[in-house]
């Protein structure tokens, strides 16, 4: 009688929390009162239960069992049956903008309609789940605009064209992905923007550079200074958020934010060997300046973030285990990430800076750049001298010379051979891509052949 009581006075929606455990209790205590051989009987011949009443209690003993375990270890429902991630925000709650995605007809637009929602669910997270006061979401939300938008979003973007090329060669049929995985997919490639936006912030501070995107660079807007640094920190931060907010239940989530942590230490190793390619406070050493050295630091910081961070997660995320095929992938994406950088180093000194979104400054900063590596292989004694003389130096007077050295070098020529035969290498190996369609790679070298911003 207590149980069927509880059974009709327990609310329907709370009778897996409060109900199952109690009436697992009564049926123990009313079969070890009323049926103490019961117990005895089943550790010997469950099939020697005398009548038919033992044999009733026993079964709703089981049936209440089962259901009291199988409550207790469903934890991915809430209260009102709704999924559960592992960051233990329900599904319901992370709303995609589909309306408005399918509405738009390019990648680009589709992927831009997703970057207001995430930055509204970044600035809820900081005031619902850390007390933020609606200053400091403020700053931030002015923090994001700034510094995530405005680029030209290509390796965000490039993970929508990864996912629907995997997906098509999956299907083996040209295929569209459906709002829903733009909107995943914009989820992962607004993460790759929002670590550039780090990389950009922190770095502009580091460099001492004046703009970025045809705009002053945040830390020298003056109400922000220094506070840029943990700007920058909180740029990356909101990366793993993200990650957790909206692929925390998948599967393959781990090695997705393993992902991310190896990339961004990997960049971060680039940006070490960069920053200390020359003495600090000391003289200028350009025999510092080897090609070694340069490759090392093209390779870590702008390869692996730039090209294979948006082919490994569309990978991962379409279920490629195979780890031939990442290795393959990420030596390919070195080939090209030297190519990207190499592009951007004789921009920085040749392109336009509304094109380029910059004032060029690797001259005046003294980097480790392709132009001086190549100049110094190919100068004479007295031309060495000029560059010891001139690179590395604020003096407008003195980038002219530098520039001047260059033209009589003819680097300008030397970099045009070089992204011709570095086509080539790139067609090469992928004549060799078996692992993967060689489609993922193509349309990134679309992308970046002869590109001029």
């Amino acid at each position: 009688p207590e149980c069927l009581f509880l059974l009709e006075m327990s609310p329907l929606s709370k009778i897996y929390t409060f109900s199952l455990p109690l009436l697992l209790s009564f049926s123990i205590y009313n079969l070890s009162v009323h049926s103490p051989s019961i117990f005895a009987s089943l550790t010997k011949d469950p099939l020697s239960l005398q009548h038919d009443s033992d044999f009733v209690g026993v079964s709703f003993l089981f049936l209440v069992v089962g259901m009291t375990l199988g409550s207790l270890l469903s934890n991915k429902k809430g209260d009102d049956g709704k999924s559960k991630s592992r960051s233990g925000l329900k599904k319901s709650s992370v709303v995609y903008p589909l309306e408005k995605i399918e509405a738009c007809s390019s990648d680009k637009d589709k992927f831009v309609v997703m970057f207001e929602t995430l930055k509204q669910q970044m600035l809820s997270h900081m005031s619902a789940s850390h007390e933020m006061p609606p200053e400091a979401c403020r700053w931030v939300g002015d923090m994001i605009q700034y510094n995530v938008i405005g680029g030209k979003l290509n390796r965000g973007i490039t993970v929508l064209a990864v996912q629907r090329t995997l997906k098509s060669a999956k299907m083996k049929k040209s295929c569209k992905l459906t709002s829903l995985e733009v909107a995943r997919a914009s989820v992962l490639g607004w993460s790759i923007e929002w670590l550039q936006a780090f990389f950009l912030v922190a770095d502009d501070v580091m460099d001492d550079s004046q703009t970025r995107r045809g705009q002053p660079c945040w830390y020298k807007r003056p109400e922000v200074g220094m506070i840029a640094i943990n700007d920058s920190f909180l740029l990356e931060s909101f990366i793993y958020t993200m990650l957790k907010m909206h692929f925390g239940e998948e599967e393959y989530y781990s090695r997705l934010r393993d992902l991310f942590l190896e990339v961004t230490q990997q960049t971060e190793f680039g940006q070490l060997l960069d920053l200390t390619s020359q003495p600090q406070g000391g003289p200028i050493d350009l025999n510092r300046f080897t090609e070694t050295r340069y490759k090392q630091i093209v390779k870590y910081k702008t390869a692996f973030y730039t090209f294979y961070l948006p082919i490994a997660i569309g990978m991962i995320t379409s279920g490629v285990t195979e780890e031939r095929a990442y290795t393959q992938a990420k030596k390919i994406c070195c080939i090209m990430g030297e190519y990207f950088q190499i592009q951007d180093d004789y921009l920085d000194c040749y392109g336009k800076p509304e094109d380029i979104g910059k004032i060029g400054t690797d001259i005046q900063d003294n980097k480790c750049s392709w132009l001086v590596v190549q100049a110094l292989k190919n100068c004479s004694v007295k031309q060495r001298k000029v560059l010891e003389q001139n690179y590395g130096v604020w003096d407008d007077k003195k980038v002219k010379k530098v520039k001047q050295l260059y033209e009589e070098l003819q680097i300008e020529r030397m970099f045009k051979a070089y992204e011709e035969e570095s086509y080539k290498e790139i067609q090469k190996q992928l004549e060799s891509v078996r692992e993967l369609p060689k489609e993922v790679f193509e349309l990134l070298l679309k992308k970046i052949y002869k590109r001029s911003k």
